[in-house]
């Protein structure tokens, strides 16, 4: 499983016969130390090894996970119990493995996090009460919404400014929706997303306009554009950031 990433390991041992035990691993095909988006989908994998062949070796990833921020889908072995619990079983000494999707919704928080949590229980005859591990959280995700640092140009009073499309966005499948009005200045903007700042004939100082982005899944966030008019040689501490004229 080379391509996946080991969110949590616990092991359980029956207290009074040791010969008997499980242990529990849930990987995921997403890095979790790298953010996720709304709308992205997570696959997991959980597997119950048992040893010692007990009646049963339950594996268990708690709800919770799923109660805001994100929903489980393409439950492939695993069952969705009342007591908020998704669960799977091995018996003897037979391995099992399961899957499912984690899908972060779409109205997620930035910042929301998503942190699996799991234990792992055993019986060794039928009819036992189940000896349970400890409920424990190890690695999960954390949310991040689409953003688009702001930029900055420059042009001299009563010039104007193309602004390109901003690398970043274009590889997150982000495109240009919408501009803002400036406080002064003039804001255009066309299919490709390249956006026009055209400044008041004569004027210097600073102005200011929001462009607005939209991914593949609808979902929008603004950027805000700082332009300076005036002699940019004269002012350090400028970094033009668009062709000016």
């Amino acid at each position: 499983m080379s391509d996946w990433y080991l969110l949590a390991r616990i092991h359980v041992v029956h207290p009074e016969r040791t010969a008997v035990s499980a242990v529990l691993e849930l990987h995921a095909d997403t890095n979790p130390a790298a953010a996720v988006v709304p709308g992205q989908e997570i696959g997991l994998h959980l597997s119950v090894v048992p040893s010692g062949a007990p009646y049963r070796a339950y594996g268990y990833i708690f709800d919770d996970i799923a109660a805001e921020h994100a929903t489980m889908t393409d439950l492939h072995g695993l069952g969705h119990l009342p007591n908020g619990r998704y669960a799977t079983y091995a018996g003897g000494d037979e391995p099992r493995a399961v899957t499912a999707v984690l899908r972060v919704n779409d109205d997620a928080a930035e910042g929301a996090v998503l942190l699996p949590r799991v234990c792992v229980g055993v019986m060794s005859y039928a009819g036992e009460k189940l000896v349970s591990s400890a409920q424990i959280t190890d690695a999960g995700f954390r949310v991040r919404r689409a953003r688009v640092p702001g930029r900055a140009l420059a042009i001299p009073p009563g010039g104007y400014a193309v602004l390109g499309p901003d690398p970043e966005a274009a590889a997150a499948g982000m495109r240009v929706v919408g501009v803002g009005l400036a406080r002064y200045g003039t804001v255009t903007a066309v299919p490709d997303g390249s956006v026009t700042y055209t400044g008041v004939p004569g004027a210097s100082g600073y102005d200011r306009f929001s462009v607005c982005y939209e991914n593949q899944a609808g979902h929008r966030d603004w950027s805000e554009v700082t332009v300076y008019a005036g002699d940019v040689g004269a002012t350090p501490g400028l970094l033009p950031g668009a062709r000016t004229r």
